[in-house]
């Protein structure tokens, strides 16, 4: 069993996976919407309810702030829980409404803890859903500790992996030089692996099998 760093697995991936383009999008907004969307559910059915949405909105925020709850709603509804996504939808773009006045570029310009910080405070956003839309919508680097990052690192040896926040911090403490493309790249990736290989039955049947993680240090 070889020891590897996050880097190490980074690269190793690389070589066998292909992220790029991964999360698809014709424009920021789009993957924003999309982030809120693919909650509990699959992409053939996210897919389904953009293009509807596209229609109605060309998924401009001032044009759902527009619509009424029920058009939304239905708008939306392919993507399940469509009563609690519209709302959502329609409190992340009063949010750029109220603090950019829609202009996404100015909220690029911003700080990313203070970005994070305030969705974080919008209802129906919790930390990996906010950490997407940094990352894909708002283009900052963000580590994602989703269920398929969990699943991956367990079996790479990291036993008790500790709730979002901290393993978060640890994770991004042991990345070293990495820029918003191999954040991407790696959220990318991991979850392609995952997607690929059922954890942790399928384990021993992929690349990774003879590698082992580091400790991380935090």
């Amino acid at each position: 069993m070889k020891e590897i760093t996050l880097n190490q697995l980074y690269d190793i991936m690389y070589y066998h996976l292909d992220p790029n383009g991964w999360w698809p999008g014709r424009s920021d907004w789009e993957v924003i919407w999309s982030t809120v969307l693919i909650q509990n559910t699959n992409w053939k059915n996210v897919d389904k309810a953009l293009k509807i949405l596209y229609k109605a909105t060309n998924f401009l925020p001032a044009n759902i702030l527009k619509m009424g709850d029920e058009e939304l709603q239905q708008t939306i509804a392919s993507a399940g829980s469509y009563t609690r996504k519209a709302q959502t939808l329609k409190n992340i773009a009063q949010y750029f409404k109220d603090n950019f006045n829609y202009d996404l570029e100015v909220a690029q310009e911003q700080n990313k803890k203070k970005l994070r910080k305030e969705i974080l405070t919008i209802k129906g956003i919790g930390p990996e859903t906010a950490d997407v839309i940094l990352m894909y919508g708002l283009r900052k680097g963000e580590f994602v500790v989703d269920q398929y990052s969990r699943r991956l690192f367990t079996c790479l040896g990291w036993q008790d992996i500790p709730p979002y926040e901290k393993a978060k911090k640890i994770i991004e403490e042991n990345l070293t030089d990495f820029t918003l493309r191999n954040y991407q790249n790696f959220h990318a990736m991991i979850d392609m692996f995952g997607q690929k290989y059922k954890l942790p039955e399928q384990f021993n049947e992929s690349f990774l099998r003879n590698y082992q993680l580091l400790k991380l240090e935090s």
